[in-house]
């Protein structure tokens, strides 16, 4: 399966120029057709871009449906929810047809239903759709992800895959299946992630995408990005800490009292260009904390850090200035120690860090 989300489909493109109704007055209003005196015939049913057969289909993708005495065809039904069709491209043997958004896709019959001027057939259908997807880290510090929606019942395989093909940087990374159930499936996170759409493929034939995974712009994922410096003062770091680790290293921050890690960008971040910053820190004591600065403490955000375990925060960029005053661009940021208890030193771990 070649994954791509600008694949041009001249073909498709043309029969979907004209995938309208005729009717103004109802999408499901149909203008009948002499002959075809026998209810419908299910033949078969083939995603419309690659004409492949297959039996289960994705939520919005458009179906070519194969069979008899379809000249008469009034509706077509997914689960019960009534499809559109254009009898101007419906003939005796053929129509196409889109999965209605709204169509149930778990604890159904999963059948497909057509029913013309003679009487109705069904069809063993299922359907696919990814609602979103959750992050976890295992206590062996392994990332995960798991996708939520439905049926995935006959997941035979799980991507991710970054770039493109036209621009010449697609990578394609096949996921370990961890578990699976008809409404999820987890899988573990491929090394080198950063940034990835996550595709599901079925053993009905169906492939689905995800929403964006990852990071919009990576600061440091196993390895500082080279656009950016760090320093820090009142302690000592790692860049190369093997455990804990989400991936191959993480950051290991051994701190004084107030002292901090400072990374730097070669070229100042426009502050417009993102949305949030997100990091994982691992926290070695209860009551840990933590300021995030941006700009050498223009402002900061403070975060409690749970100790044995890797917490993922997601912090919007207003955060930092809820009442205005935004700069125009980030020129520095910093992680500093704040928990204020006295002790000699404080130990915390920075990982899979960088702007969404």
């Amino acid at each position: 399966m070649k994954f791509s989300r600008k694949t041009k489909f001249p073909f498709l493109f043309l029969i979907l120029s004209v995938f309208t109704f005729t009717s103004c007055e109802s999408e499901f209003d149909v203008e009948e057709i002499e002959g075809g005196d026998q209810p419908p015939v299910i033949e078969s049913v083939s995603e419309a871009r690659e004409d492949i057969p297959v039996t289960q289909g994705v939520l919005e993708n458009t179906y070519i449906i194969r069979g008899e005495n379809f000249s008469t065809l009034t509706a077509i039904y997914f689960n019960g929810v009534r499809a559109s069709f254009n009898p101007a491209l419906t003939t005796d043997d053929l129509t196409f047809t889109t999965i209605p958004e709204e169509a149930p896709y778990v604890g159904q019959d999963n059948q497909l239903r057509l029913v013309n001027l003679a009487g109705e057939t069904t069809y063993d259908f299922s359907l696919l759709t990814i609602e979103d997807f959750t992050e976890a880290t295992t206590d062996e510090g392994v990332k995960t992800v798991t996708l939520l929606g439905g049926d995935f019942s006959e997941t035979s395989k799980v991507t991710f895959v970054s770039g493109t093909a036209e621009e010449g940087n697609l990578v394609e990374r096949e996921a370990e299946i961890l578990s699976m159930s008809e409404t999820q499936v987890t899988v573990e996170v491929p090394d080198g992630v950063e940034q990835a759409y996550i595709y599901v493929e079925t053993a009905g034939g169906a492939v689905a995408q995800s929403d964006s995974y990852g990071f919009s712009y990576s600061i440091y994922i196993d390895t500082l990005n080279p656009e950016w410096t760090m320093s820090q003062w009142g302690g000592t770091y790692d860049l190369e800490n093997t455990d804990p680790a989400l991936g191959q290293y993480s950051i290991e921050s051994v701190r004084e009292g107030w002292s901090g890690l400072t990374f730097n960008p070669v070229t100042p971040i426009s502050y417009n260009a993102y949305t949030a910053i997100t990091v994982s820190l691992y926290g070695t004591v209860p009551g840990q904390l933590v300021n995030i600065a941006l700009n050498d403490f223009d402002s900061f955000v403070q975060v409690d850090l749970v100790p044995g375990q890797w917490t993922k925060y997601v912090i919007p960029l207003r955060d930092w200035y809820p009442t205005g005053g935004a700069p125009t661009t980030i020129t520095r940021m910093d992680f500093q120690e704040a928990t204020n208890t006295g002790a000699a030193q404080y130990i915390f771990y920075v990982d899979d860090f960088g702007f969404l």
